[in-house]
């Protein structure tokens, strides 16, 4: 496979949603060419990130780019010694020519925060692809697995498609459905969806290679597209079931860091800091009761113990 290059465009903070791919292909046997990262907007050429050889124990101060960062795809690029490129904007010409002296034959993309140029999309002979944490067309978007679980989804999938001019609307390559327990958090989420998306990125790698990849376009009557969240769409009501606000706050409290995720019972609001279990049909006979430092709220139906 080392006459075949991949370019790989993912997220440090796209955990392991990013690095699992990146690995996927790694143990397949592909040659990657290199790793891209966003970078500064401010920084007007791309920047080759090499490994300091600082140990930060040694400073007063820790480095935004280490080799002892948590795992990520900068501490696979630098352990596979692979080129670790941070570009800051995708639009300006020494990004297009950086990327195009490295010739590769297929982009692997999987969470890349920034909107890549069609000049670029066009540099591979093989085209780019990307890997969506959804079951397309359904969930377009850029936190496809926050409105998941607003919506109550009792399983995800990933999805292989074509990068095309509008964003997640390719033609798909091959799909995998992932499935949610009661309770799963956001890293379990995304640990899930990367050991499933790594499995049909190498997959989707290789029949392109071949030459024989499937492509389905998308239906577009049955797309759905969501953007990112507000802080509206971080209260939980009572109108709907028990299980289902459980799960939407296990699973989103991560990815909503110190954001106020709260319940609203008639007009009092309650700030939650943990979905502790629920009762799929239990009635309480009032609104709310309050026990120490959590609250059992009704649902329809159910029950919701949270701490606040």
């Amino acid at each position: 496979m080392q006459n075949f290059s991949i370019l790989y465009m993912g997220m440090p903070t796209g955990g392991e949603l990013s690095r699992l791919p990146l690995l996927a292909l790694l143990e397949a046997g592909f040659n990657l060419c290199a790793v891209v990262m966003p970078g500064a907007k401010s920084e007007p050429d791309p920047i080759h990130l090499d490994p300091p050889d600082i140990d930060p124990a040694e400073l007063d101060f820790v480095p935004m780019v280490s080799k002892h960062l948590a795992p990520s795809v900068i501490t696979v690029a630098w352990e596979h010694k692979i080129p670790l490129i941070a570009i800051g904007s995708l639009k300006r010409p020494a990004a297009y020519e950086a990327l195009a002296a490295l010739q590769p034959d297929l982009i692997c993309v999987s969470c890349f925060s920034r909107i890549i140029p069609p000049a670029i999309l066009s540099l591979p002979k093989r085209g780019a692809i990307n890997l969506h944490p959804a079951l397309l067309p359904r969930y377009r978007g850029p936190w496809p697995l926050f409105w998941q679980f607003k919506h109550g989804e009792g399983h995800t999938g990933v999805t292989m498609h074509y990068m095309a001019k509008q964003v997640d609307a390719g033609d798909i390559i091959l799909q995998s459905e992932v499935p949610f327990e009661d309770g799963i958090s956001a890293t379990e989420a995304d640990r899930l969806c990367g050991e499933a998306g790594g499995r049909i990125m190498v997959e989707a790698a290789n029949l392109i290679r071949a030459g024989t990849p499937p492509r389905r376009p998308q239906n577009e009557a049955q797309a759905s597209y969501y953007p990112l969240p507000t802080r509206a769409d971080l209260t939980v009501h009572t109108a709907q079931p028990a299980r289902r606000a459980f799960n939407f706050i296990r699973g989103v409290r991560q990815m909503v860091g110190e954001a106020p995720l709260e319940i609203l019972v008639g007009e009092t609001k309650f700030r939650t800091q943990e979905a502790v279990e629920y009762s799929a049909e239990a009635a309480l006979g009032e609104p709310y009761r309050r026990e120490g430092d959590e609250v059992l709220i009704q649902f329809e139906p159910g029950v919701l113990r949270i701490k606040v």
